[in-house]
């Protein structure tokens, strides 16, 4: 009698995202007979697609609990972006093993459920239901929560320019972080959430910083200035530095920033590994560049500093001194 591999067995993320591809078509209320001899002959095919099926079929009720946002978008049509997210949310869940409660608090989860995407590389500008605008920066994600006694955008994760308008029902306008909340009054400001704080810059207007553990203690920014708070405390920071909002404009302002941060901050705009050898890893780097073309930006540092770049494949690059390559 042959074994059955165990509910337990490790499972690639490839067929995870499989299996659930299986388990949406067969639950999209247009399954027909070849859908169901296809699935089997996927299980077939190999013990670990076994194990992945009888994971999900063993998830049956945590399955079912999927929040209703997700099931909609997971069931959206083929190649649609929600769709592609719903399924790497629902891949993560099977992968994990871990109950659906769990899986829906990450911020993994969170990220690529919420209402708004902004994939890698991608800036986009949205208008705001009262008239303001928001636009969220490279791998942010949020969600609007705009109800009769307030405005919220939940910061999922990331970074956001706001354009608040005035509001006839005079509510509150109010960014929901993991560390806190900013009050916007009457104003346009940054607010990007790093894992240790969040920074707040304010370029119009005035905002007030209120830590998750101390909502009673704000500390109030006004235009021209930037402030950091934790779940703990807020803390004026001092003026204003405007590179920290260049990226609205498509550039990466630095000036004599560590080739090692500046490597970091371009990292957000490209998918995969970029870094560089310590030996050039506190070398200086100053100028404007352009976010649209990071391959440019890189080809750059080579004009600019003793450096090369080496690319072992498109998502691995690494800055190493000059002629390292040739040793």
């Amino acid at each position: 009698m042959q074994a059955f591999p165990s509910t337990s067995s490790p499972i690639s993320a490839e067929v995870a995202r499989q299996a659930v591809q299986w388990w949406l078509q067969l639950n999209s209320g247009k399954a027909q007979a070849r859908q169901h001899d296809g699935l089997q002959r996927w299980r077939a095919a190999s013990p670990e697609h076994e194990a992945a099926w009888q994971r999900i079929e063993s998830m049956g009720s945590q399955m079912a609990g999927i929040p209703m946002p997700l099931a909609r978008a997971a069931l959206a049509a083929p190649g649609s972006a929600g769709r592609r997210r719903a399924v790497q949310a629902l891949a993560v869940l099977l992968v994990s093993g871990a109950g659906s409660a769990a899986v829906v608090r990450s911020q993994a989860w969170r990220g690529w459920t919420a209402d708004q995407v902004a994939a890698v590389g991608e800036q986009r500008t949205l208008p705001l239901p009262d008239g303001g605008s928001v636009v969220l920066n490279t791998g942010s994600a949020l969600n609007l929560r705009y109800g009769a006694a307030e405005r919220v955008l939940e910061l999922v994760r990331g970074e956001i320019l706001v354009q608040t308008a005035p509001d006839s029902l005079h509510r509150p306008f109010i960014v929901q972080t993991a560390m806190g909340a900013v009050q916007a009054l009457g104003t346009r400001f940054t607010v990007r959430q790093r894992e240790s704080a969040v920074e707040v810059g304010v370029l119009q207007g005035a905002v007030q910083l209120r830590p998750a553990h101390a909502p009673h203690a704000p500390q109030r920014i006004a235009a021209g200035e930037q402030g950091t708070f934790t779940a703990q405390q807020a803390v004026h920071s001092g003026a204003l530095d405007t590179a920290a909002s260049a990226w609205a404009e498509g550039m990466l302002v630095a000036s004599r920033m560590r080739l090692e941060d500046f490597l970091v901050e371009l990292g957000r705009y490209r998918r995969g590994r970029l870094g560089c050898d310590p030996a050039v890893a506190g070398l200086h780097v100053s100028g404007a560049y352009p976010l649209a073309d990071t391959d440019r930006v890189l080809a750059a540092l080579t004009s600019s500093l003793p450096v090369e770049i080496h690319s072992f494949s498109r998502y691995w690059v690494m800055v190493r001194p000059a002629g390292a390559g040739k040793a």
